[in-house]
């Protein structure tokens, strides 16, 4: 009996540190994964303004030749026009290119 009694003095540390261990490591593993999270969120966001960006840009270049300038625009680029002010507005693109969009849909069409 007395072996037992030991076993539990020996046993109780033991485990308290093992458990210790456990809760460190998990709780260093939750760290690493927000911090891969936060990397993540920050890239994807920055991905998809870079995106937005490169779509509004697009839509002013049209604008400029075809509402500007006022040359013909043809059908297949009204499309065009249309399918990147879709994209632009699923990336939360704003009323400024709205109103290009508006105005390109509007343009004299003429051409191809």
């Amino acid at each position: 009996m007395e072996w037992l009694q030991a076993a539990g003095w020996v046993a109780a540390p033991v485990m308290t540190a093992v458990i210790g261990a456990l809760a460190g490591s998990l709780r260093e593993s939750r760290a690493r994964v927000r911090r891969h999270d936060e990397a993540r969120d920050a890239e994807h966001a920055a991905l998809m303004a870079g995106m937005r960006e490169l779509m509004r840009d697009q839509l002013q270049k049209m604008h400029k030749r075809y509402v500007v300038e006022g040359a013909p625009m043809p059908y297949d680029e009204k499309e065009r026009a249309d399918s990147v002010y879709r994209v632009y507005h699923a990336l939360g693109g704003n009323g400024t290119g709205t109103h290009i969009h508006d105005e390109l849909m509007a343009a004299y069409v003429g051409g191809r």
